[in-house]
């Protein structure tokens, strides 16, 4: 049996529509944990949710077309999404990514993203499509984030004080050895690992926002060693606590999505949870 039937009565169904009207409803109805945005070829913002562009710190949905993720990311997250962009503009999907993204309070917040390529009427790439879905607000039942749940909230709440690996364990309920080799295949970063990601992004918030000396703001982030907090910063934020506040100080708030880090430490100088 053909479907051709069909086809046309779905084609003259959506040509008797006033135009835009799916994107528009789409786009003022979709839950409030999914972030929804449209880019061009060239990386620029075409459209997107209103919890998108309010995230951006913009005022009207309009002011988010043609710009680019440089005019709300640091630059090494910026770039990253470009490179992702740029694989998915080639043709290949990117299907259900897990990131760990910075929030302008200096926390961390976890996130599925797929994006798909759209194609122009003369069959070329001309753009793509992406869909984001916040996974802390949702709380949703998709793993690995409801899993490690306990274990998200407990770093969060709790990141200045000593944690250690066999609390977590036990929160999630496995054993030292399953909840390690769990996380990290899940997350792709140790324990440590997000525990420092979490302290660093506390001190970007706290030197970009206030005047309190940098040995405080380390103590207050949970970093009991000063020149390891130096260390650990210039490693992984590509600058001294010193030149980072220099920079960012007088940024806006919408800006203030600090960096996690590009580099990959070596397990020998992995950060260990205390």
């Amino acid at each position: 049996m053909s479907n051709s039937p069909n086809l046309e009565l779905r084609h003259e169904f959506l040509n008797g529509l006033r135009e835009n009207e799916l994107v528009e409803k789409l786009l003022e109805h979709l839950p409030d944990n999914i972030y929804f945005f449209v880019k061009d070829s060239r990386f620029r913002f075409m459209m997107s949710n209103r919890i998108f562009w309010e995230r951006m710190g913009l005022t009207q949905g309009e002011q988010i077309i043609g710009k680019t993720d440089d005019d709300f990311f640091w630059a090494l997250q910026a770039e990253t999404y470009r490179q992702d962009d740029a694989i998915v503009l080639s043709g290949t999907p990117q299907i259900d990514k897990l990131e760990i993204i910075p929030t302008a309070d200096g926390l961390v917040d976890w996130y599925r993203t797929t994006k798909i390529p759209i194609r122009g009427k003369d069959g070329g790439i001309a753009g793509l499509i992406g869909i984001t879905h916040d996974l802390r607000s949702a709380h949703s039942a998709t793993q690995p984030y409801r899993t490690m749940e306990p274990v998200i909230e407990h770093i969060l709440q709790h990141y200045a004080e000593p944690i250690h690996t066999e609390q977590l364990a036990e929160l999630a309920g496995m054993s030292l050895p399953r909840f390690t080799r769990r996380f990290k295949r899940e997350f792709q970063v140790t324990p440590g690992r997000y525990l420092a990601m979490v302290r660093l992004n506390v001190t970007c918030r706290l030197l970009a926002t206030t005047a309190k000396s940098i040995s405080d703001i380390a103590l207050e982030a949970g970093f009991y060693d000063h020149s390891f907090f130096t260390k650990q910063f210039v490693k992984y934020k590509g600058m001294t606590p010193k030149e980072f506040r220099a920079r960012f100080r007088d940024m806006p708030d919408q800006k203030r999505f600090f960096p996690l880090g590009v580099v990959k430490p070596s397990p020998a100088d992995e950060p260990r949870l205390e």
